[in-house]
């Protein structure tokens, strides 16, 4: 009857668990297509914007450049200065301000009111134009000035007969009131007309734009928040059911973690599979431990003990009698040269057996290095360094032992005791100056020639 209620359990946590996830991804998929319709309604509100700045800025500039050529040719007539008039041609012939107002519009459609408003603008505007070069023509000559030398556009002006008959003073008076009379300030007052419509015509479609796209993202921002509440109570349902079947077994194993043992199978079935899978786990843990051990504290190739534990065990030794043997294969990297790198390996493996072989069982045999070696010596003093010498006479009498095919090898050793430490004069902890002083002892039974020993 039990095991029948903990199926029904099982079942109904499966049940529960889908029905989530349908739901769950049901409103995720909601909100995802939300918020991307929200962040297109606020593209486009951006878009808006920089087609309101853009149009606003073309509408200004269309007109200040409208006014400022009506300066500068009203400034030339009255004045005849040479520089006035050349700072007109250059904005109708080179800078094109007008043009370029009405090409910055035109992406946003020739159809647009702003675009046909401001065409016609520009028309008007190259309309008052002609009659601005008209009358510059007149001034020049009333001036004395070569059209040629102000602009190739007065040269292409056809004066009338009359106006040629006349003379500088009535030239410059006929051109003044070309540019100042009411037909020209009517041609003005009809571009600024035309300007002001653009101007309207902007903010009216802007507006209706910005309406249009707050109601539209409220409205979604809305149905998003409402989204966002079911998600966070079928979220806390969910955390109800996982805390209840999963979260709640698993701090009860706690302790049984904590301590090594074997969780106890229960709760959920999922869990229940987690419980087993641990305690498969902890049996081979424990199993592999040794193993694990001696791999962290021991040379792979050699099956000495590695640089890792011969550090940390001259530290513990820091307090005793010791004596450190650093060893150095003679000329190994010609030996992997001449016969490769598995016989290198051979050698390094009989060495590293003969060095085992020839120390007690107290002492500390290393690789520390690709062809170095290190023994650490407990309880051994300089007065003792005869025993020191017969160690390294057996092992060099081994290594002469050449039946094993092998080529034949030396050893560079340099011996150095823990009593000869001067911490003091070397400002330095015990093993750091006895690993030193090991150094420099192999270093000088290589200056004397290697296969041979040096004491520090």
């Amino acid at each position: 009857m039990q095991m029948e209620q903990k199926k029904k359990k099982d079942i109904k946590i499966v049940y529960i668990f889908v029905g989530f996830t349908i739901l769950l991804v049901i409103i995720a998929l909601l909100l995802i297509v939300g918020s991307s319709r929200v962040a297109n309604t606020l593209t486009n509100m951006q878009e808006s914007t920089d087609a309101y700045i853009v149009e606003e800025n073309s509408i200004s500039q269309m007109r200040e450049v409208s006014d400022y050529l009506t300066e500068q040719c009203q400034a030339f007539i009255a004045t005849g200065k040479l520089e006035e008039a050349e700072a007109y041609f250059q904005e109708v012939d080179f800078d094109k301000r007008r043009e370029a107002s009405l090409k910055a519009v035109e992406p946003y459609g020739k159809e647009q009111a702003i675009y046909k408003s401001l065409s016609e603008a520009l028309q008007s505007s190259n309309e008052l134009a002609d009659v601005e070069c008209h009358a510059m023509r007149l001034a020049a000559e009333g001036y004395g000035l070569d059209p040629a030398g102000i602009s190739e556009d007065l040269t292409q002006v056809k004066l009338t007969n009359e106006e040629k008959q006349m003379t500088a003073q009535e030239k410059r008076q006929r051109a003044r009131s070309m540019v100042f009379d009411e037909d020209y300030e009517s041609k003005k007052s009809e571009i600024w007309n035309k300007v002001y419509d653009s101007t309207e015509q902007l903010m009216k479609n802007t507006s209706e734009c910005e309406l249009e796209y707050y109601e539209s993202a409220r409205n979604r921002i809305i149905l998003q928040n409402v989204l966002l509440g079911l998600l966070l109570v079928l979220a806390l349902l969910l955390l109800y059911v996982v805390a209840k079947l999963v979260i709640l077994p698993l701090r009860r194993s706690t302790d049984f973690i904590r301590n090594h043992e074997s969780l106890p199978v229960e709760g959920a079935s999922e869990y229940a599979y987690l419980a087993r899978a641990y305690n498969t786990m902890l049996e081979a843990t424990q199993e592999h431990h040794e193993i694990l051990s001696y791999e962290a504290t021991h040379d792979e190739m050699t099956d000495l003990y590695n640089r890792k534990f011969f550090d940390m065990k001259r530290m513990e030794l820091a307090d005793e009698e010791t004596s450190l043997m650093i060893v150095d294969v003679d000329h190994f990297k010609s030996i992997n040269d001449t016969y490769g790198h598995e016989t290198g390996d051979k050698v390094l493996q009989k060495v590293a057996k003969i060095l085992a072989s020839n120390f007690r069982s107290e002492d500390f045999v290393c690789r520390i290095g690709g062809d170095e070696f290190a023994v650490l010596m407990v309880q051994m003093r300089p007065e003792l360094k005869y025993i020191v010498e017969g160690k390294i006479a057996d092992v060099n009498e081994m290594l002469r032992q050449n039946g094993d095919g092998l080529p034949a090898v030396t050893l560079s050793i340099g011996v150095a005791f823990s009593e000869n430490c001067d911490t003091e004069s070397e400002n330095a902890d015990i093993p750091e100056v006895l690993f030193r002083n090991a150094d420099q002892a192999l270093y000088k039974a290589k200056e004397s020639g290697r296969d041979g020993y040096a004491f520090y």
